[in-house]
């Protein structure tokens, strides 16, 4: 008996402000506990936002309100794990409110390789996953963050993925509380390439549906 694959409802949202966004996560994940949703993957830009895990320090927030306020970064906390990580426009966000049961580290594992694969695609070399620092690093900075969530089994938050941020940004906090942690984008390893957010979007779920085993639902 051949078994029909899970669908996986995934949706580019485009600019989306991150607590509405994290507001709709959680009400998925209720009803995917409930049964009445499925396997859902949003994909999201940000504005400009600080966000803060369950360890971070609010001296990881380097900039003063006044300097916040002028580059219109709003500071968030948020229930993942981990201290403090920039979103920003030029970053794609992958959301997936899947069930991973027990298997939260292969879930980690899943989200950094796919997103390897994708980096890969375009141009990025060398691109390695680490634990002890959840994310994606390449030779010369980190390129991708992964903070999540699980509550009864089910994963909300994900993995944010530098593509073509303002840099000035960065400076703004200590990320994932490494003072001494570069961050770069994929913009820089491929200045000429024709991308957009929205086709890199579709290119992650394709790439994560196939890895996770879930037939791809993409609206």
């Amino acid at each position: 008996m051949v078994l029909t694959p899970e669908p996986l409802e995934a949706r580019w949202c485009g600019r989306m402000s991150f607590s509405e966004c994290l507001r709709e996560q959680l009400e998925t994940r209720e009803a995917i506990v409930s049964g009445d949703a499925p396997a859902t993957l949003l994909l999201v830009e940000h504005p400009p936002t600080l966000t803060l895990g369950r360890r971070a320090d609010p001296s990881d927030v380097l900039w003063s309100r006044e300097e916040l306020a002028a580059r219109g970064l709003e500071v968030c906390e948020t229930p993942r794990g981990g201290e403090a990580t920039l979103h920003a426009p030029g970053q794609l966000v992958c959301y997936p409110i899947v069930s991973v049961g027990r298997q939260i580290r292969a879930h980690i594992v899943r989200l950094a390789e796919v997103t390897m694969e994708v980096l890969s695609a375009h141009g990025v070399p060398q691109a390695e996953f680490r634990m002890s620092t959840p994310g994606v690093f390449t030779p010369r900075g980190k390129i991708a963050s992964i903070g999540i969530h699980v509550s009864r089994g089910v994963t909300v938050q994900g993995i944010s993925i530098n593509v073509d941020v303002d840099e000035t940004l960065f400076r703004s906090l200590i990320s994932c509380g490494s003072p001494d942690m570069s961050l770069v984008s994929l913009r820089d390893f491929a200045p000429e390439d024709t991308f957009s957010l929205e086709s890199l979007s579709h290119e992650w779920a394709e790439r994560y549906a196939e890895a996770a085993g879930y037939d791809l639902r993409l609206g």
